[in-house]
């Protein structure tokens, strides 16, 4: 009865999504496009005509539902990856019919497709909101019990307390290190031993188990997941493969054999994703060019004005296949950096550590005013569009990484060159400049061997969420 009902209100939160995007598509066709478009037909509808159109959002859910949609429980990007797919599916089914049964002058085109457009936003954020909002009340939230308070332990309950509207909630941890046992994690207690899972089980109405004790021995692993799965609904473990690129994989069932294997895919080996990639890069440069130039122009004329020097200045990087370029930024720091950056290092040993462990000084005294915000704001690395546009780097990729850092990248120079690199990338938004240099590197590798369109297309609306919030940012 409670999972109908957790369906149920998910379903009606996709179908706010849906006619709050049918009414603004309305009001596209009606208000804005006839303000650039002259001698446009009258548009005869009303919006309680659309609203009797019942069999369009029952296509819409359904799709929806053919990506399990309402019964999986997954973080916020893979199900805005499916829900994007089902929203397009559908939308091109709905076409389908229109055109196919004659209806175009029954039901506008060009409303269905604002509506498709506006529903790649709409969607994701109603579902977002409403699904944390379900969870507050009670509606969507499964009792979870964790076994293992170790890091692995803890690392599951941190991924769950941000991601609410998966619909999870933790009630505590099982672990055999007598240790823990009646200490806290984030403020869920360590109950007891492994063996009183079913004790916790049957009188707190647990669903689902979390197994997170990737050193435990196989056989043990195994039997320990066997037993649960005899009085959960959902039995997960997490496995002992940290640093492999899991991304990518496809799980691949040996049935005769009782084992399974990963298959994991390098996609930028592929020529067809580093074209796309590429095609990528320039589509979205292209479209923020005219704004980004106007900015460009303001902010060269700033710094002009608070200190001698150039507006830009060009750095030799490392680049695709070890290829050296010059990399574009605004100067943010006074005349004689590096000297003076020299200078300092010899002289504050608090510095050098800082320097040696991030590469970077917090409140370095070299910055200028503006430079200081740029830097916040990370506009200092604007220019880089351009080199975006030669070829030399991408929107998103691993750092541009120093001539000098070569020996500090060591065995991990040929993965991180074997793309170019980007203006931002995951570290940037894992954040950025207080997590360590060989975490940075670590990161850089992890988005390489994890590529995909989609990763990207994250990482882009996460900076830009990072530098409005300027976190992070020195």
């Amino acid at each position: 009865m409670k999972n109908a009902i957790q369906i149920l209100a998910v379903i009606v939160i996709d179908l706010l999504a849906y006619y709050l995007s049918l009414f603004l598509g309305i009001e596209i066709r009606t208000s804005v496009l006839p303000l650039f478009i002259e001698k446009l037909p009258e548009f005869p509808f009303s919006y309680l005509y659309f609203v009797k159109l019942f069999w369009i959002p029952v296509i819409f859910i359904f799709f929806i539902a053919n990506e399990h949609l309402y019964t999986i429980k997954v973080p916020f990007w893979d199900e805005s990856k499916k829900m994007l797919k089902a929203i397009t599916i559908s939308t091109l089914v709905v076409m389908s019919i229109i055109t196919l049964g004659k209806m175009s002058d029954r039901v506008s085109r060009v409303v269905l497709s604002s509506q498709w457009f506006l529903s790649l936003m709409i969607f994701p954020f109603f579902r977002f909101w409403g699904k944390r909002f379900l969870y507050n009340i009670g509606i969507c939230r499964e009792k979870v019990l964790i076994l293992g308070a170790g890091k692995a332990g803890r690392a599951v309950l941190q991924w769950l307390m941000r991601e609410k509207h998966i619909g999870y909630d933790v009630v505590g941890f099982l672990d055999d290190d007598p240790d823990k046992i009646g200490t806290y994690v984030e403020g869920k207690k360590v109950f007891g031993k492994l063996k009183h899972y079913k004790k916790f089980i049957k009188e707190i109405g647990i669903q689902t188990v979390i197994i997170s004790i990737p050193s435990m021995e196989s056989k043990k692993l195994s039997q320990l997941a066997s037993d649960i799965q005899k009085y959960v609904k959902h039995t997960m473990v997490v496995p002992e493969l940290h640093g492999i690129a899991l991304l990518n994989t496809e799980l691949l069932h040996l049935f005769y054999e009782e084992i399974f294997l990963l298959n994991i895919q390098n996609n930028l080996k592929s020529t067809l994703n580093r074209v796309i990639k590429r095609l990528f890069d320039i589509t979205v440069s292209l479209l923020l060019l005219p704004f980004l130039l106007f900015l460009m122009v303001i902010i060269g004329i700033i710094i002009k004005i608070e200190s001698p020097g150039p507006v830009i200045y060009s750095h030799y990087r490392i680049g695709r296949k070890g290829k050296i370029f010059k990399c574009y930024k605004f100067r943010t720091m006074q005349k004689d950096a590096e000297e003076k950056l020299q200078e300092l290092l010899q002289k504050d040993s608090s510095a050098r550590l800082q320097w040696e462990q991030y590469w970077k000084l917090i409140d370095d005294p070299r910055v200028t005013r503006v430079g200081r915000f740029l830097r916040k704001t990370s506009l200092d690395e604007l220019p880089q569009i351009l080199n975006v546009l030669k070829g030399e780097m991408s929107l998103i990729g691993p750092r541009p990484y120093l001539l000098r850092e070569k020996d500090a990248i060591q065995d991990k120079l040929e993965i991180i060159t074997s793309v170019a690199p980007g203006i931002t990338g995951l570290w940037q938004v894992s954040g950025r400049n207080d997590i360590t240099y060989q975490h940075r590197i670590k990161l850089d590798v992890w988005y390489i061997m994890n590529w995909s369109l989609w990763l990207d297309i994250y990482i882009l609306i996460k900076t830009i969420k990072v530098v409005l919030g300027m976190r992070g940012a020195r």
